[in-house]
């Protein structure tokens, strides 16, 4: 009898014991996979395919049709309240979604010069909403808006330097640790951290960067063309479009931060820094972009400055 109680014992004891074991030796859930390969899926997700994604309007397009869509403001509320588009719906990188949930038009994303608005509709899509940004933001919808004139500049023309790229680094990938495991439960968490690190900053000045340069992880957001036809700044690298895949460049950005990502506008690169935020980077972008640095250089890809007139 003594004896059955003894071996009753030592196997509640084993079961007890090895299902920890089982546990203990569970493979951990690479986060930063699970998101990317989610994200990615079989063509590379929708940072790598934006298609038209920017939208001309105001004095772009005096025959835009803003009624075809459900408006997102981003700006203050007090800035909404004294001049906005009819019906627009002033809201918050965070109050955006709750909006977007029961939008029944695409979405038409504006802020004060475009660039927020860009980091926003990534957010958006990469959420499964239709989304889209107005070029220039509200500074191309009146000419009391325009924060682009003043920003606009040569100032850094002299500084610039025409050389071929160097190679592109490569770098580990980011480690992700939400505590979750399936995609979209990632994707929340790692959304909700890129909108504290937009609120935190994330948009830095040519000068500062410039003046600087070997300090950062710098991107240059263009063709080989253009990155060495209009000058970039000294010690970029030229990262070709719509390459931010693991299969391609993604490694390319540094996982303990300091990388800076610019283009022309701005509004590309914040739309890119956006999803580079959420699976894991410390990223910014250049304020105004390459407008700020040597707007007359540019055939395109510019403030108009249609006011001028």
């Amino acid at each position: 009898m003594k004896l059955n109680k003894i071996l009753i014992l030592l196997f509640s004891i084993t079961l007890f014991i090895i299902p920890g074991c089982e546990d203990e030796n569970a493979e951990a859930v690479n986060e930063f996979e699970v998101l990317v390969e989610y994200l990615e899926g079989t063509d590379g997700g929708y940072v790598n395919n934006m298609g038209s994604w920017i939208l001309g309007s105001g004095v772009l397009d005096a025959d835009f049709d803003y009624t075809a869509y459900t408006v997102f403001d981003l700006r203050i509320a007090d800035d909404f309240a004294a001049s906005h588009i009819d019906n627009a719906v002033n809201v918050t990188l965070t109050s955006m979604f709750d909006e977007a949930a029961s939008a029944s038009k695409p979405i038409l994303v504006t802020c004060y010069s475009g660039q927020s608005a860009s980091f926003a509709h990534t957010l958006l899509r990469l959420k499964g909403y239709d989304a889209y940004v107005m070029k220039f933001g509200m500074s191309a919808y009146d000419e009391s808006l325009d924060k682009w004139t003043s920003n606009c500049s040569d100032q850094y023309a002299t500084d610039l330097v025409t050389t071929a790229s160097a190679s592109l680094p490569s770098f580990d990938y980011p480690e992700l640790n939400t505590g979750f495991e399936t995609a979209e439960e990632i994707l929340d968490a790692r959304i909700s951290g890129a909108i504290t690190a937009w609120g935190e900053g994330l948009l830095v000045t040519a000068g500062d960067v410039i003046s600087n340069a070997s300090a950062y992880n710098i991107m240059n957001y263009w063709s080989e063309t253009d990155y060495i036809g209009h000058g970039h700044i000294d010690g970029s690298y030229q990262l070709t479009p719509a390459t931010l895949k693991m299969s391609e460049n993604l490694s390319a950005f540094d996982p303990a931060g300091g990388n800076i990502f610019y283009c022309y506008t701005g509004q590309t690169a914040a739309a890119s820094i956006a999803y580079l935020t959420v699976i894991g980077y410390d990223v910014k972008s250049i304020k105004f972009g390459f407008n700020n640095m040597y707007w007359s250089e540019l055939p395109g890809h510019k403030w108009p400055n249609p006011y001028s007139n």
